[in-house]
């Protein structure tokens, strides 16, 4: 092909037309990229970043919390007789789900045969009383006998000393000497048979009295199983099992009804290491860890929408450790008076459709009410950012601050005032910050007034 001059022209005509456009994009580009110089006098009139800040509040109403429970019974009673033998006589009362009083009589066992033991034994007390009566008879006979040949024995000894006498001047024979001392001898074996025969009857006597004790405790046992014929309630409650019927043979042991306490309630719940030790860090406390200081609870539950309450005290745990499954502690809250229901929120007026009472088997709410012996904070929850984190504007500058929260609570966060740069005059920010940055000024509103602080 033939390169004219023509050509050559053009192609360096398009040539130098496209150096020409490189370099004017090249100069725009470095326009570009260039930091842009404000004058000093112009960023001193830029706005500053505005803020919501509201001031860090002390805390002194303590610490509730919720959780869950069961209503379970205070204490449940078998209804065992003591004895055996055929019912003639069963309460009304004595019905599942009927309510019985405490000392009640439920039942009366056929007391034939034990009024019969009851006259059996009573005769055979007067026959030991009698026993003793003739020992103690035969005793005060041998007595007196016993006295008489003392006295006799005393003439037997007088008479003796006379005689020898005698027979030492020559007075008397030896033949009538040895007849004196052998009715001195005889005398004295009299005594000796007679006291042989009173510690007898004192030995008899002994046996007698043990016989005797043993028929008293004989009739005494006897009287009880007579009154044990009429099996009472051992306390009041509704029964929550029964069964037997008259005419019916019950054993001696076997329980024939149950009885639930209703005048006191118990409710199980869990709580865990940290809501225990807020408990464990109240005034009055002893440090125990089993027995709690008394502390107050509420116990509500719903119906339709109606929510009651209920007043408990939380005292011991229910146990001795932690579950193995859900790591909490398992507690026991005390109801004094499950009667005593009062209404929380409800649809009518007056309370016309409260429940009676807690029952066993409810699952209810409790907000535990403590009061742990230590300094608190509160701050808006809409202050509290992950991790903890929470932003000061006090004096007009972002602070960042790590803080150790103890609970939420309504929509306010409580958290240990253990950190010296904290203050209640202080103002924590609730409002979104950009990319905060420690020492930023910026410009504050309070969030309740919505008023510009001065700086």
């Amino acid at each position: 092909m033939k390169i004219t001059k023509n050509s050559i022209r053009l192609i360096l005509f398009q040539s130098a037309i496209s150096l020409i456009l490189l370099i004017l994009t090249g100069v725009v580009i470095v326009i570009l990229m260039a930091p842009k110089v404000v004058p000093k006098s112009e960023s001193s009139r830029l706005i500053l970043d505005t803020v919501e800040a509201v001031p860090i509040e002390e805390h002194h109403g303590g610490i509730d919390f919720r959780t869950d429970g069961e209503v379970i019974p205070f204490r449940q009673l078998d209804v065992v007789p003591e004895i055996a033998g055929r019912v003639i006589y069963k309460s009304e009362h004595c019905r599942l789900g009927h309510s019985v009083c405490l000392g009640e009589i439920l039942l009366r066992i056929d007391p034939t045969d034990y009024q019969h033991e009851l006259e059996q034994l009573t005769e055979a007390l007067k026959q030991a009383n009698i026993a003793i009566a003739e020992n103690d008879v035969q005793i005060a006979n041998t007595q007196k006998e016993l006295d008489l040949a003392a006295k006799q024995l005393e003439l037997r000894k007088r008479d003796w000393e006379r005689n020898q006498s005698l027979a030492q001047r020559n007075a008397i024979s030896v033949a009538e000497l040895d007849s004196v001392q052998s009715s001195l001898l005889t005398v004295e074996e009299t005594i000796q048979k007679l006291r042989n025969q009173l510690s007898i009857y004192e030995v008899q006597k002994n046996k007698l009295m043990v016989t005797r004790r043993r028929e008293e405790i004989s009739v005494k046992t006897a009287q009880l199983n007579l009154e044990r014929t009429e099996v009472r309630s051992p306390l009041g409650g509704i029964v929550t099992a029964d069964t037997f019927e008259v005419n019916s043979f019950i054993q001696r042991g076997a329980g024939v009804a149950k009885i639930l306490d209703i005048s006191q309630l118990e409710i199980q719940c869990s709580l865990y290491m940290k809501q225990i030790q807020w408990i464990w860090r109240q005034s009055g406390s002893d440090n125990n860890g089993y027995i709690f200081p008394p502390t107050p609870v509420t116990i509500l539950y719903e119906i339709d929408g109606e929510r009651w309450s209920w007043a408990g005290t939380l005292k011991t745990l229910d146990g001795g450790g932690l579950n193995a499954v859900t790591r909490m502690i398992p507690c026991r809250v005390k109801v004094d008076d499950p009667h005593l229901v009062r209404p929380v929120h409800v649809h009518g007026v007056g309370g016309k459709n409260a429940p009676p009472t807690l029952f066993a088997g409810m699952y209810v709410s409790i907000v535990v009410h403590s009061q742990p012996a230590v300094s608190l904070y509160r701050i808006p929850e809409k202050a509290l950012l992950p991790g903890n984190i929470i932003w000061t504007a006090t004096n007009g500058q972002l602070q960042r601050h790590a803080i150790h929260v103890a609970t939420t609570v309504e929509n306010n966060v409580l958290f240990y005032a253990d950190s010296d740069e904290l203050s209640p005059t202080d103002l924590v920010v609730v409002s979104p910050i950009a990319a905060p940055v420690e020492g930023r000024n910026v410009q504050v509103i309070n969030a309740g007034t919505k008023n510009v602080a001065q700086k």
